[in-house]
């Protein structure tokens, strides 16, 4: 026979299990409903992993190569490289988790913001390994207003020019296609104009016994930096003011806090796009450091003004192929930026042809560098470097889907200071999500 009273008690723990479900999920909907009512959160993100030939100052085998600072010796074979940030592999690693809030405050107007966390997939040391957005604002369909670290009015339009943008591939930095935060800066032992290099502790790179030159690869440009001014990078501290009106959008981005390095920098870009058949744009970006310091290896010293500017469009041909054409003039973050604040100019063309699941993309850049006859590097043999260079890349995509791709393709780049010669064979995976 069955005891009533055990009935009972099981009777009664089950409805305080019951109860206790429901009110566990009365709390939880309570405390999640705020959000889902008055703000609107997405998640998404880029992963990609890299492994890459890689091979700089090819045929110079009297320079000794030096990457992060640490030599790799006068072994100019081809070196394995999986570095994903920060390096000559990849001036900007892409590999990010990013957060976009939204509420809506009625009248058409919102607030925004967005948090991304970078992060590395080779050497990874979580979140926030290296900068990315973090940004809050304001506004309606046709204005916004936003402050914080996000990416620049100059840098924005790249996606529409650099079918390679962050793989190793990319025209920007030490590729010489666009200007970049880095390149390849030569040291000589002799003559006036050395050229200037420092190794991962601020000091000057010495040259070993038996090399006429030190070859600091994937590094910073010291006159303005980049900081955020170039095709590369993000600017920090801005104020963005924006406007967009049916295909045309335009920003105005602005750093206003006097204790920057920064301070002074500005940016603007205009653009026109069509989804799917055109976009035209142009991009001016200054900095005013006559009273800002920026620290050039050990050193701390003023480096004056400089300006950058380009204008460019592309044309989508159909539903396969999209050509792109770009003319940018630069000083800040240009090829020879170490040792020429004068700059220089870069023409660029880019052609992406996708046939079912595979993309054909590649890009041919040339460089037209102002440097004074008295500017340019003295080498070894005493004689003076002019430093003009041509660079393109090509390879191909095999798309899984529009999340998931696998891609491989080659790019070089040929200086008449061969110094500064870069070639680089990869292979990668990506996914967004």
């Amino acid at each position: 026979m069955i005891d009533r009273g055990i009935v009972h008690q099981t009777t009664v723990i089950k409805n305080i299990y019951m109860n206790n479900k429901k009110l566990s999920l009365a709390i939880a909907a309570a405390l999640v409903t705020p959000l889902a009512t008055h703000a609107e959160v997405k998640l998404s993100g880029l992963i990609q992993a890299e492994a890459v030939s890689w091979e700089a100052a090819d045929g110079n085998q009297k320079a000794e190569i030096y990457k992060n600072g640490t030599s790799l010796g006068n072994d100019h074979d081809s070196q394995m490289l999986t570095n994903d940030a920060a390096g000559a592999v990849l001036n900007e690693g892409p590999n990010a988790l990013q957060f976009d809030i939204e509420e809506k405050l009625g009248g058409g107007m919102s607030a925004f913001a967005r948090y991304a966390a970078a992060f590395n997939t080779s050497g990874n040391q979580g979140l926030n390994a290296g900068t990315a957005e973090a940004f809050v604002g304001l506004g309606t369909q046709s204005f916004s207003i936003r402050y914080g670290t996000m990416v620049g009015a100059y840098k924005s339009s790249v996606e529409h020019i650099d079918p390679w943008l962050y793989t190793s591939l990319q025209a920007s930095g030490s590729a010489g296609g666009m200007t970049g935060e880095n390149h390849n800066c030569v040291t000589f032992g002799v003559g006036t104009n050395k050229g200037e290099c420092f190794d991962k502790n601020g000091q000057t790179i010495p040259l070993s016994t038996g090399h006429d030159a030190a070859v600091a690869t994937g590094h910073q440009v010291n006159y303005g930096g980049g900081m955020g001014l170039t095709n590369e990078g993000f600017v920090e501290g801005a104020l963005d003011l924006g406007v967009k009106v049916g295909g045309f959008e335009g920003h105005l981005q602005g750093v206003i806090d006097d204790a920057s390095a920064m301070d002074g920098a500005g940016l603007v870009e205009l653009k026109y796009s069509i989804p799917n058949t055109f976009a035209v744009w142009l991009a001016g970006a200054f900095t005013d450091l006559d009273d800002a310091k920026t620290t050039v290896g050990a050193a701390t010293t003023t480096v004056g003004d400089g300006y950058n500017w380009k204008i460019g469009g592309n044309y989508q041909v159909g539903s396969m192929m999209k050509i792109g054409l770009q003319y940018e003039e630069a000083e800040l973050g240009a090829f020879d930026g170490d040792i020429n604040p004068d700059g220089g100019q870069y023409i660029m063309g880019s052609l992406d042809l996708t046939m079912s699941n595979v993309t054909l993309a590649g890009w041919v850049a040339g460089y037209l560098s102002d440097i004074d006859d008295g500017k340019r590097i003295i080498d070894a043999a005493g004689n003076r470097l002019d430093e003009d260079a041509l660079s393109w890349a090509l390879g191909a995509k095999y798309h899984f889907s529009k999340r998931t791709q696998i891609y491989a393709g080659y790019r070089l780049t040929d200086s008449d200071n061969d110094y500064r010669d870069e070639e680089a064979i990869t292979m990668g995976i990506r996914h967004t999500f």
